[in-house]
């Protein structure tokens, strides 16, 4: 065998194989799977192989559409183009996808952009020559119905997709509007806090007490609040208004207060060896008779501290866990409420703040466990009562 009848033979196996590659993708393409042995051979001698590169368009959205494209080798990503974005995803394709076959039932202009995300190899074919093959081949219109049923499916994924983007949409309305609400608090929240440090201040330098100005603000900062919660769209659980698993959280609550208790007994300690003022005060200010007990306070710790709770972790911290994203999410949620809670007792004296601080770490944490005021309340009540009635601080009031 002369060389060049060596180079024709291994043209003719080379284009054999090749055609064989043709046929096996054709007959593994959804499309054309219920096509004879004959009309695949006639689409394969129609077809031509062609590849692109990492990034490359396959189809571009606006062109006219005159080709049927299968992916061979590689993924590619469908694009489509939007009001708002540049373009945004909206499916992937791999080997035995098609692309193109729209124009099948509608030719026009490409309704989308395909890209190459890696080197991709495909059989291209013209359109003209299907349209050509099923008027001459009858059975070639198992390709058409084959092609109503993929493009049901594919109305079927985009209805489902139009439906969750709507939704997403939706919920993304709603937070900004949330959101707005929320920021219109905070701002309410602190021109009142403004109010109260210089009026607060001035009243205890006269009648020794602050409540006739922190009492009415709390109520008002409480209203506005509900009113956020009310409007928000969210529900009551949302922001901890629940009485789900009320008794296993109270004794949760209990159960982690208690050590709390024994260092407000052990700072207490402290506190009467070192400074100076507190030298030879009663561990236990309640228990030692000097002063009267009062049952308001009880009354006054049972009312408000809920209503605090409400305003600080389920208002605030609840809606900076949601609003917030990211690894630390919840941490950045109970220290940015929290800071707003402890600077809240700064007009009383720097030490009660700093102790509310340290103590609301706590039940930021507890809040974030339990998603729950009820725990939460009840653990602010009998740390709060402990430390500042039975034990009384001090110097930290």
């Amino acid at each position: 065998m002369t060389p060049v009848e060596t180079l024709d033979v291994a043209r003719a196996a080379g284009a054999k194989e090749k055609d064989n590659d043709a046929l096996e993708l054709l007959a593994a393409t959804v499309l054309f799977r219920q096509c004879s042995a004959e009309d695949l051979a006639a689409l394969a001698s129609c077809a031509r192989s062609s590849t692109y590169a990492a990034g490359s368009d396959l189809l571009t959205e606006g062109d006219d559409a005159t080709e049927i494209l299968i992916i061979a080798e590689g993924e590619a990503v469908v694009m489509k183009r939007g009001a708002a974005i540049a373009s945004h995803e909206v499916a992937r394709l791999g080997p035995g996808d098609s692309l193109g076959e729209m124009a099948l039932l509608d030719p026009g202009t490409r309704s989308a952009t395909v890209r190459a995300l890696s080197p991709v190899t495909a059989l291209v074919i013209p359109i003209g020559d299907i349209l050509r093959l099923a008027e001459a081949r009858p059975t070639m219109v198992r390709a058409l119905v084959e092609l109503a049923r993929l493009v049901a499916a594919r109305l079927r994924y985009t209805t489902s997709s139009a439906v969750g983007s709507l939704e997403r949409a939706l919920a993304e309305e709603q937070m900004r509007t949330t959101m707005g609400k929320f920021t219109l608090l905070l701002i309410i929240g602190f021109s009142l806090y403004t109010w109260v440090v210089g009026t607060a201040s001035q009243l205890k330098e006269l009648v020794g007490r602050t409540e006739f100005v922190t009492i009415p603000v709390i109520a008002a900062i409480a209203g506005f609040a509900y009113w956020f919660m009310k409007t928000s769209g969210y529900s009551a659980r949302f922001f901890g208004l629940t009485l789900e698993k009320a008794g296993r959280h109270s004794a949760e609550a209990i159960l982690f207060t208690l050590p709390l208790m024994a260092a407000a007994v052990g700072l207490k300690a402290w506190l009467v060896t070192h400074v100076a003022s507190m030298q030879g005060e009663p561990l236990f200010q309640m228990f030692a008779g000097s002063v009267a007990f009062n049952p308001w306070l009880i009354v006054a710790y049972v009312f408000f501290v809920p209503v605090q709770e409400m305003i600080y972790r389920g208002g605030l911290q609840g809606a900076l866990e949601h609003f917030l994203t990211g690894r630390w999410h919840r941490w950045y949620a109970i220290i940015g409420s929290n800071i707003i809670f402890a600077t809240g007792h700064l007009y009383i004296s720097p030490g009660l703040s700093l102790s509310a601080f340290v103590a609301g770490l706590f039940w930021g944490w507890l809040y974030s466990r339990q998603r729950s005021l009820v725990g939460v309340s009840i653990s602010h009540i009998l740390l709060g009562f402990w430390a500042f009635e039975v034990v009384d601080m001090g110097v930290l009031e």
